[in-house]
């Protein structure tokens, strides 16, 4: 994967808005053709399957390298001076580089487990940033309609639909106890909720597909969403439909007092991956090691849920882990 060189040297203006429009009309045809990709693959059931890791928990299948291919190669007829950063077709050699000012953040197939087990919760993003900024995002995911899926595009100031339909979030003020939330697998070791969030926490799904959920909050279907570490590739798509349909996205700061024994959190509205950007261009490689937790939603939602949110680590642990340091540094200075 060739990555352009960074072209300018400082702040930047915004995109136009013709600019914007043409890269989601683009974004949207190359989710939409990924997505017939991938629903030709699941009708045949049949898959190439490698592993990225040696415990074979990080599947990749022929199906998410096709759509990996497809979209590289409409990128680069299209936006040539773009940079491509993509869950598959890690080219570390290149990422050395920095970024250019706007880079496509891709995830071909998210949910592969899902797909190879049969079950029809997955999704194509497509996620496009300036400098930092998520600009533009469109999100193919399986519907019951003529054509088997659906796109969900959305760009900066534009409003966000599913096709030609306008999508807005969940209208609530503060959560509801009877409607649906997604949070990942390892919510519970890693946050709780407060008193306050007491039969209003939801009914809870976890569905293994970060973009889904995005893509289902953004349509109204989920009240919020938490993530806990996602790469960018999971939510550069989604959170522009999630903004752009009225949502409220807050990311976790993360601060510590007494020499990290207590853990401090803070929410803040997110409106840039980079916000450093302009004083810190980073290489791509930064880019992809790009992690943060995050709450999605209706703003009175997003808001009530994250001042009762909490991180779970005890002091405890983190005085046992503090000792057992100590220990370690006195061992082996007395050697």
């Amino acid at each position: 994967m060739a990555v352009p060189q960074q072209t300018s040297g400082g702040a930047t203006e915004a995109p136009s808005d013709g600019l914007l429009a043409d890269i989601e009309a683009r974004a949207t045809e190359m989710a939409r053709e990924a997505g017939a990709i991938l629903a030709g693959h699941f009708s045949r059931g049949k898959l190439e399957v490698e592993f990225k890791d040696e415990k074979q928990r990080d599947p990749v299948t022929n199906a998410d390298k096709e759509c990996q291919e497809l979209l590289e190669h409409a990128i680069a007829k299209h936006f040539p001076d773009h940079g491509v950063l993509g869950e598959e077709g890690e080219d570390k050699e290149a990422e050395e580089s920095p970024a250019p000012d706007f880079v496509w953040v891709l995830d071909p197939l998210d949910g592969t487990k899902n797909f190879m087990g049969g079950l029809p919760v997955y999704a194509s993003s497509v996620g496009v940033m300036h400098r930092g900024v998520p600009i533009v995002g469109a999100v193919f995911i399986p519907w019951p309609s003529d054509g088997g899926g659906v796109v969900l595009h959305a760009r900066k100031g534009g409003g966000a639909f599913a096709e030609d339909e306008p999508i807005s979030v969940s209208d609530a003020k503060e959560p509801q106890g009877n409607s649906l939330v997604t949070v990942p697998g390892s919510f519970g070791s890693a946050y709780r909720f407060r008193k306050p969030m007491r039969g209003k926490v939801g009914e809870v799904r976890v569905t293994g597909s970060i973009a889904y959920e995005l893509a289902m909050t953004a349509r109204g279907v989920i009240q919020y969403a938490v993530t806990t570490g996602p790469h960018l590739w999971d939510v550069a798509g989604g959170v522009v439909l999630v903004a752009e349909a009225g949502g409220l996205i807050m990311r976790r700061r993360r601060g510590d007092r007494l020499g990290g024994l207590i853990p401090e959190t803070r929410w803040e509205p997110m409106k840039s991956f980079v916000p450093n950007w302009d004083s810190s261009v980073p290489a791509m490689k930064e880019l992809r090691r790009w992690s943060a937790s995050m709450v999605l939603g209706g703003p009175g939602v997003v808001r009530y849920v994250t001042s009762n949110l909490r991180p779970r680590r005890l002091l405890r642990h983190r005085l046992r882990r503090a000792v057992w340091g100590w220990r370690g540094k006195r061992g082996r200075t007395a050697h």
